[in-house]
């Protein structure tokens, strides 16, 4: 037996760390939160979120930076294309925004890879996004475009309360299952994602727009929509009274429809 361990020890050691590396592989695969390749961004799944999970968390994420519009003379210094973006007007001593390394002059482009036309969007964007949770927010700076990365804080108790809107849609709407027909249609589609439409509620302003259970929300108001709190993002920053455009994709063909948002009596749906 000894000789047999002496003549095949590779053998055995390495019989024994493909099943540990099996094992280990297994229990990360049942924590929804974790990564197997942590320098891969894109393959991270969160829990899934929903609408009453994200009414909850949705203004509490701070950075602490003040932005305004962006004008002519503005895009003009910073090498802009068109004049638009989120203007960084001031930034709070020690708050994250200044640990990474945004300061006053900078102009926001994109956050977590949506492009920001507007202060209002990157508002939107950032009350959205989880406490806690890494974002990456594409600036130009100096002259030069350069990402950088900060971890939103709670918004401090001395700042005024956000006012929440979420006007009425008439939707129920979910993520898309990872793996699904549907994700693998998107792909086909060269589209990064998009969100769930699994109940129209009757004389909804959606029922009235036309859309239907199993379409895929893929735009609100031109700006890509790829997960279900990018679409929450932009419908609380929208208004009552508001119209706004959806692109769908349904069966085999893409449709845009405009919805008429309406007051929400109670928040119960979006």
């Amino acid at each position: 037996m000894r000789y047999f361990l002496r003549k095949n020890w590779l053998i055995i050691a390495t019989i024994i760390s493909l099943t540990l590396n099996a094992i280990a592989a297994f229990l990360l695969y049942q924590n929804p939160k974790t990564t197997l390749d942590i320098y891969d961004k894109s393959v991270i799944k969160q829990l899934p979120l929903d609408y009453e999970t994200f009414k909850d968390q949705w203004g509490k994420a701070w950075l602490g930076l003040d932005v305004t519009d962006v004008t002519p003379d503005v895009a003009a210094r910073a090498s802009l294309y068109r004049v638009e973006g989120a203007y960084v007007k001031s930034v709070a001593p020690d708050s994250p925004a200044q640990k990474a390394g945004l300061a006053p002059g900078d102009v926001v482009l994109s956050f977590n890879g949506r492009k920001i036309r507007t202060p209002k969007q990157f508002q939107n964007d950032l009350l959205g996004s989880e406490v806690g949770s890494e974002v990456y927010i594409c600036v130009a700076k100096d002259g030069h475009r350069v990402t950088v990365y900060a971890v939103p804080e709670k918004r401090p108790l001395y700042f005024p309360a956000v006012n929440k809107t979420f006007p009425l849609v008439g939707i129920k709407v979910s993520e898309i299952a990872f793996g699904s027909e549907r994700v693998e249609k998107l792909e086909e589609l060269g589209k990064p994602g998009g969100v769930l439409v699994e109940k129209v509620i009757a004389g909804s302003p959606a029922e009235k727009a036309e859309l239907e259970e199993g379409d895929i929300i893929m735009s609100f108001d031109s700006r890509p929509v790829r997960n279900l709190r990018e679409f929450l993002s932009d419908l609380a920053g929208a208004q009552p009274g508001q119209t706004v455009s959806m692109c769908l994709m349904r069966a085999a063909y893409r449709k845009t429809v405009y919805v008429t948002l309406e007051k929400n009596p109670g928040f119960h749906q979006v």
